[in-house]
């Protein structure tokens, strides 16, 4: 006998709880949720929650469980979507875990490729997997995004969290098998962070993996709009965003100190903090890179008392530019001096430039039309 997925129903086929947190996605949702109830793999158990949207997107989720009776709709006030994601996690009942986000879509055939996989080892504890990026092109996501097919047995809590790229910080890239999330202790998301808690919970789940998948398959669609994400919108906050990741560094030292992870991997916990903050503050003012790198050395102090030197090879050099970085003598004559400085410099690139025999013999051949207008000059 042959159910609507033309699955054998005597078959094993492991639940996938699809959770997605949906908050003023009327323009997306639809896309969201045709791709992932017209799956070639049928058993899912879908989960949405609505976080207090003002917009349509209730009642769309509404006409999609009249559509599907997979779909079941939590509705609560806006509360964040770590919020909205415990709340799906405490309801769903699957043997794995997929996150998706509203505004984004799956390939039809991702969830067949994966339980595929699954069946074929039924020890993969995670599976992580590639996607595309959709909408505005973004080179750094596009990489991370791009993965390379590798198998892991026997994970030490370290390797993969610090080792394979995409471990951390898109979510929706994990199919999770939920005992990771319930044994020895429950995880749940840190609902007092505003963002930054995907990474969190993910250092929480990806080190109790014992053998992870890694596939080469773009499976996830993640949009980038001109007026973006949330996650989006937040990187140009560059003070606060600052400040989140100094507290997701609080937050997992102290996790994997409870969780017993904190001494065998205290190195390599350390020299991936050196690398999430430097390339945070490389290109702030001298007196922002100072502040928040006496931040950062006092905290690797405070935590680790036995110093710096835990650091592995490759970050030190890193950390060494931070320690020069708390010894600047800033001063805000000696910053405008120098900003001064440093448009005079280019100042006079931009007139040698232009007296230039190139640049003359450039701007004849040019037609008149697309010539460079150099009344501002």
């Amino acid at each position: 006998m042959v159910n609507e997925s033309n699955e054998v129903e005597n078959e094993y086929n492991p639940v996938i709880s699809v959770i997605i947190p949906v908050y003023n996605a009327e323009k997306y949702i639809k896309k969201c949720l045709e791709t992932i109830i017209n799956q070639s793999y049928w058993h899912l158990e879908i989960i949405c929650v609505d976080d207090g949207s003002t917009d349509h997107s209730l009642e769309l989720l509404q006409l999609f469980a009249k559509k599907d009776d997979r779909i079941n709709i939590i509705s609560q006030k806006n509360a964040g979507p770590a919020a909205a994601r415990n709340a799906a996690l405490r309801q769903a009942t699957g043997d794995f875990i997929s996150f998706v986000d509203a505004d984004d879509y799956l390939e039809y055939n991702a969830y067949e490729i994966l339980m595929n996989k699954v069946k074929e080892n039924n020890n993969w504890d995670l599976v992580i997997f590639g996607g595309n990026v959709v909408g505005e092109p973004n080179d750094y996501i596009s990489g991370v995004l791009t993965t390379q097919y590798s198998e892991h047995f026997n994970c030490r809590p370290s390797e993969i969290i610090f080792r394979e790229k995409a471990a951390k910080p898109f979510l929706w890239l994990h199919l999770i098998k939920r005992e990771l999330l319930t044994t020895p202790t429950e995880l749940f998301f840190d609902e007092t962070m505003n963002l930054g808690e995907d990474q969190i919970f993910q250092f929480g789940y990806v080190p109790r993996a014992k053998n992870v998948l890694v596939l080469e398959d773009k499976l996830y669609n993640y949009r980038i709009t001109k007026n973006a994400s949330l996650m989006q919108l937040y990187s140009h906050r560059r003070v606060k965003k600052t400040e989140m990741h100094f507290e997701i560094i609080r937050k997992v030292v102290s996790e994997w100190k409870n969780m017993g992870y904190y001494d065998s991997n205290k190195d390599e916990l350390w020299t991936w903090a050196v690398s999430f903050i430097y390339w945070t503050i490389i290109d702030f003012p001298v007196e922002y890179r100072k502040k928040y790198s006496e931040e950062f050395v006092n905290l690797l102090e405070k935590e680790n008392h036995e110093g710096a030197y835990i650091i592995l090879e490759y970050e030190i050099d890193h950390y060494d530019e931070m320690r020069e970085w708390t010894l600047n003598d800033y001063s805000e004559e000696k910053e405008l001096a120098r900003l001064i400085k440093k448009i005079e410099h280019e100042n006079y690139e931009v007139q040698e430039t232009l007296k230039s025999r190139a640049f003359k013999i450039g701007r004849i051949l040019t037609p008149e039309s697309k010539r460079l207008d150099l009344s501002a000059f």
